[in-house]
Parts: structure tokens; C-alpha cells; sequence
């Protein structure tokens, strides 16, 4: 008996010895389990997690691309700036510190010391931007740290504020070419890390992590910053001279597309936003040339010459008769020459800009066919640039048309146009093509090409003796006798356009116009297409003619002068306007258009009074043979 309990108790032992070794594995297997789980498993994330403990990071801006112009000229570029970081536990004297930091950065005082003194986080920005020289001048100071960044400044201060846009103090693009193309534009950021003790203190002799950043792309662009510095000029001239609303001009390649320069007034200097004035800021940041829309008035005329010209309608030699004004479905059409024009070919016609000749074109082409010719031009459509927020314009809806809307789109009233459109429009009709207006030329990285824009083009159902007879047209509208008088010895056409604008109950708002020239170089076959538009001219003066068709001409001129570009005939080059407008205010209409007659100048009268109250252009002003002038009567 005693020796079955003796074996009894061995074989007790020996199932709890097995017992305990299996519990014993069994937790070793856990612990292997648990270790390989988070050593290799869960690894990176708690040595994330550890790191974030024991690393203190700072950032490291990108360098945004470079903006250039056509010819590799910098509109935007990026300089190295530092922000400027405290660690309160590291400071050794806040009151030095703080006195420093608020002279040499202008900060307040208070602020900054309460920065330099709190404890409770690790790192504090004191400020963003601050110059090298400052930034390392105060690295000197024991807590102080910097990390690297890049300011965006713009070399030509306010030359095309509204087409390349700005950033937001971290470099984010905020308006135009700086907005569209931030993606390419603002690269990747990195960052700078040091090693802290538990109470966030860096750990003296520690080591130090980098994390380089990458840059951005550049961009080049279809802008030729020379032309953009000579539109600008001569916009803001004429902002000036006529206290205009606005301002705004556009210089297009018809063969490409590109955008040679493009302006909208008033506008501000890109390296001084003003951003504590945000609705400001919001309006003048607008691209006008895309964005609003305007009456056209006459130079929608093209749209319609065109049309009946390739649909066989008309013919420039045919004569039409202008009374003053025409009927349509009982309402009257007024011309703007309320006396009337009388009998006048279609080349005449177009030159004088006579409404009832247009009004009878239109209606000819009738509304099916002539909206087939609205929607090949892209009237009522986005052109496709490049810039956010284009308005694709103002179109009745065809089936809403009845027959006296359509005679006033035949002249340019009820409709309404982007600068841009009607720019793109004058390059279709004299070129056959068309084009999508762009301001991106290529992307590129590292010297390498990432992106080339096409500048496709895909021809238009006109015929060339269409194309031929409006650029032909167009050259006679500005130039006088056949001789190239726009600008001397230079082949240019154009057309000048002038329109009311509304009020916000679409009324016509009293003493409110717009006023435009349109025009093409060279004429036989357009590369530029120079659009000016002013906005609200208020000195008394609002004819396109008069307001407008002058800086055509200045800007035109300065670019042949800047670019070498030879005249068309140089013998003409000696053809200078010579006849000095005489002062005709104050005398009958007979006697002021007689004087006017004599030296070799066509009158143009607006208003059916007897007397001349105001003519156009002033007194002494030199005019060629055989331009128009125009006498405002009571």
C-alpha cells in the first residue's frame, strides 16, 4: 500500500513539472509571439510613435518653380527666407531674448515674451520670412531655431498682377498662373529634426535629421515681357488721361494661340499684396480680359460681315442707304448718325460703322444661319485659356431670338463678350483657324521637358476670298487711300467700337460706355491681334475712335520701335499726319463740316442740333488726310 502511494505521488510530480514547463513554453511562444509583433509587425509605427517623443521637427519649404516669360526672363521666382522658432525650456534669458526678438523682427513685446516663456509647448513660431542676415543674427541666442523657407517675389513688381497672381504667405498659389498651376509649381516640402529628453529639452551632443525638400517645376509662358511692359505703359496712360473705370488689353498670337501680354487696370504691386483689404484685393486680382463681360458695339460687326460675305449675301462694292435709322417689326433702329449716312457701298459702310447696314445684313442671314456662324466663332463660349473663373459670355437663346434682336446682335448690341473672345474672334475670321488662347508654353524639371502645349490648329469653314476681302476690309476701316496711315509705313487694320453699358435693372446706364479698338498686324495676314478696351472714359470723351483707337496705335508703334520689326513700305515712313484739327466749336454744322471738307477731313456728326458743341479730337491734334472726325452738335 505504501508503495502505491510512493508511485502515486512520483507520477503526481512528474504531470505537474510537465504542467508547469508547458506554461512556461506557452508564455515563451507569447512573448516571441508579442516581440515579433511589435519589433517587426508593429515596428515602424511605434518607432513613428517614439520618435515623435524624442524629435522635435521642424519644416522645410520647398523652392516654388520659376515663372518665365517666352523668353526665359523670370516673372516669379523664390529667395531663402527662415522662420524663426523658440523652445521656451532651452531659453537662458527670456527678457534679453524677448527685448531682441521684438526690435529686430518688429514684434511686440508682450507677445513675444509670453512665447519665450511658455514652457508648456515645445516650439513656438515667432515669425515666418525673416531675412538670412536677421535669421542667423539671432541664432546666436540659445532656444532660438530656424528652418528654412522661400518667400515668392516678383521682379517686375506689378507688370501682369492679374495673370501670374500671388501665393499665400506659406506659398500656396492663391490667384492666377500662381493658383492654376500650383500643383506643378510647389514641389515638396522636407524637414529638419532634433533629439529632446522627455521634457521636450534637446539633449546636448545629440544627433540631428534631415530631410531635404524637393522644388517645384518651372513654367514657362507664352508672355513676351517686353510687349507686356509697353501694353501696360500705354494702358496706363489712358487710365489716366481719361479717369477711366478700368482698363484692359490683350496682345494674341493668331497663328498660336499664345498670349503675348495680357492687362487688366487697376491693379497692385505683387510684392506688397494688399491683403488687409480682402474685397480690394479680390476685385483687382480679377482677370477682367476673361472674367467680365461688355457690350461689344462695333466690332461685333465683323461676326456679321463675315457671315454674309461667305454665305454669298453681299459683296464689298454693294450699296445700301442709310436714313438714320430702320424699321424692324415696328421698332425702330436707330444708327448712331442719327441724320443718316445716305448711300454707301459695304466697304464704306463697314468704315463708317453704319448700324442700318448691319441691321439689314443680319436679317438676311436670318437667325438659324446666323447663330450657326456665333457658335463657329465661339460667341457664347469659354475659349479654353488657361486662367480660372473665364466667362464663356451672354447669348440669347436662339429659339428666344425674334427678328429685331437679331438686327441689334447684327451691330453689336444684345450680347455681351470677354476681351478675350472677341481677340480670339478678329484671329479666327483673319486667319481661318482656330485656336485655343493659352499662357502656358512648357513645364520643366531638372532641364528636362515634362510638358509642351501643342498650338494646334483646326481650320474654319470660310473661304478664303471670305478671309481675303475682311482683311482687306480691315486694313481700309483705319488706314486712309490705300496708304499705311495707322501707323506710318506699318500694315495694320482694325476696327474701333463704341457701347453703352446698363445699369443693374438693364437700363442704359446715362453717360457709361465702353470703348474699343481691335487691331491686326500684319493685315493681310494677321500674327498679332491687339485688343484695348476702356472701361467708363469720364472726361467728356467715350468714342472708341477717339478714346481707344490712340493707344492702339502707341502700343503697335513701340513694339516695331522695340522689336526692329521693318515697315511694310519704309518710302511711307515719311508720311506723317500733318493737318492740324482746327477748332470748330461754337459754329453752325454747314460751316464747320465745309472747313473740315477743305483740309481734307470727313465729319461725322452726332446729334441733330444746328451748332457744334464738341468735337473729337481736340484742337491741334495732327491728323492724316482723309480721317474722321467727329462733332458733337446741341
Amino acid at each position: 500500500m505504501g508503495g502505491f502511494k510512493t508511485f502515486y505521488n512520483i507520477h503526481n510530480l512528474q504531470r505537474r513539472f510537465i504542467a508547469i514547463i508547458l506554461i512556461v513554453v506557452i508564455l515563451f511562444v507569447m512573448l516571441l509571439g508579442r516581440v515579433f509583433y511589435l519589433q517587426i509587425i508593429n515596428g515602424k509605427n511605434l518607432q513613428t510613435l517614439a520618435s515623435d517623443e524624442w524629435l522635435r521637427d521642424l519644416p522645410l519649404s520647398s523652392k516654388r518653380g520659376e515663372i518665365l516669360d517666352a523668353n526665359g526672363v523670370s516673372l516669379a521666382t523664390t529667395i531663402t527666407t527662415y522662420d524663426v522658432y523658440v523652445r521656451a525650456r532651452n531659453v537662458k534669458d527670456a527678457v534679453d531674448l524677448a527685448n531682441t526678438l521684438s526690435a529686430k523682427l518688429n514684434l511686440d513685446y508682450n507677445n513675444v515674451y509670453n512665447k519665450v516663456t511658455n514652457k508648456k509647448l515645445s516650439e513656438v513660431l515667432i515669425k515666418m520670412q525673416v531675412d538670412e542676415k536677421t535669421a542667423l543674427e539671432l541664432a546666436e541666442f540659445k532656444g532660438i531655431y530656424l528652418s528654412q523657407n522661400v518667400a515668392r517675389v516678383y521682379p517686375y513688381s506689378s507688370l501682369l498682377t492679374q495673370v501670374l497672381g500671388y501665393c499665400t504667405i506659406d506659398n500656396v498659389g492663391q490667384a492666377g498662373l500662381e493658383l492654376y498651376y500650383d500643383k506643378f509649381l510647389k514641389g515638396l516640402d522636407g524637414k529638419s529634426l532634433t533629439q529632446t529628453n522627455a521634457q521636450g529639452k534637446e539633449i546636448d551632443n545629440s544627433l540631428g535629421y534631415y530631410i531635404p525638400s524637393v522644388a517645384g517645376a518651372d513654367i514657362t509662358t507664352t508672355i513676351d515681357v517686353q510687349m507686356q511692359a509697353i501694353l501696360e505703359k500705354e494702358l496706363n496712360a489712358a487710365y489716366l488721361e481719361h479717369k477711366a473705370l478700368g482698363v484692359t488689353g490683350i496682345i494674341y498670337d493668331a497663328q498660336s494661340g499664345g498670349i503675348k501680354a495680357m492687362s487688366c487696370l487697376p491693379s497692385f504691386n505683387l510684392n506688397a499684396v494688399p491683403r488687409d483689404n480682402l474685397s480690394q484685393l479680390q476685385q483687382m486680382s480679377k482677370n477682367s480680359t476673361v472674367i467680365d463681360v461688355y457690350e461689344p458695339g462695333s466690332t461685333f460687326k465683323l461676326i456679321t460681315l463675315a457671315a454674309a460675305l461667305n454665305e454669298g449675301l453681299t459683296n464689298p462694292d454693294e450699296h445700301f442707304y442709310c436714313g438714320g435709322r430702320t424699321s424692324v417689326d415696328g421698332e425702330t433702329i436707330k444708327c448712331w448718325k442719327t441724320t443718316g449716312h445716305g448711300s454707301l457701298t459695304l466697304t464704306e459702310a463697314f468704315k463708317a460703322s453704319c448700324n442700318c447696314v448691319f441691321v439689314n445684313l443680319a436679317l438676311r442671314l436670318g437667325v438659324e444661319k446666323y447663330y450657326e456662324y456665333l457658335n463657329l466663332f465661339g460667341i457664347g463660349q469659354k475659349t479654353g485659356v488657361d486662367i480660372a473663373g473665364e466667362s464663356g459670355g451672354i447669348v440669347m437663346p436662339k429659339e428666344q431670338v425674334r427678328r429685331v434682336d437679331l438686327a441689334r446682335i447684327g451691330f453689336g448690341h444684345a450680347v455681351a463678350v470677354t476681351p478675350l473672345q472677341m481677340a480670339n474672334v478678329y484671329a479666327k475670321i483673319t486667319s481661318g483657324y482656330t485656336t485655343t488662347p493659352h499662357l502656358l508654353s512648357s513645364i520643366q524639371m531638372d532641364s528636362k521637358t515634362l510638358y509642351k502645349t501643342s498650338n494646334s490648329k483646326t481650320k474654319l469653314n470660310l473661304k478664303q476670298s471670305t478671309i481675303e476681302t475682311i482683311n482687306t476690309m480691315l486694313f481700309n476701316n483705319v488706314n486712309s487711300e490705300g496708304k499705311y496711315t495707322f501707323i506710318s509705313g506699318y500694315d495694320v487694320g482694325g476696327k474701333t467700337g463704341t457701347a453703352q453699358k446698363y445699369d443693374e435693372n438693364g437700363l442704359i446706364a446715362t453717360g457709361k460706355y465702353i470703348s474699343s479698338c481691335i487691331a491686326t498686324y500684319p493685315a493681310k495676314n494677321p500674327q498679332y491681334i491687339l485688343i484695348v478696351c476702356v472701361n467708363e472714359p469720364s472726361n467728356g470723351v467715350y468714342y472708341g475712335g477717339v478714346v481707344a483707337k490712340p493707344v492702339g496705335q502707341k502700343i503697335f508703334k513701340s513694339i516695331f520701335e522695340t522689336k526692329a520689326i521693318s515697315p511694310n513700305d519704309p518710302s511711307q515712313l515719311e508720311n506723317l499726319p500733318n493737318i492740324d484739327m482746327p477748332n470748330v466749336v461754337g459754329l453752325p454744322v454747314a460751316e464747320a463740316s465745309g472747313w473740315l471738307k477743305q483740309l481734307g477731313l470727313n465729319a461725322e456728326f452726332d446729334g441733330e442740333g444746328e451748332i457744334v458743341i464738341a468735337q473729337l479730337p481736340p484742337a491741334g491734334t495732327k491728323l492724316y488726310f482723309g480721317e474722321i472726325v467727329f462733332l458733337i452738335t446741341n
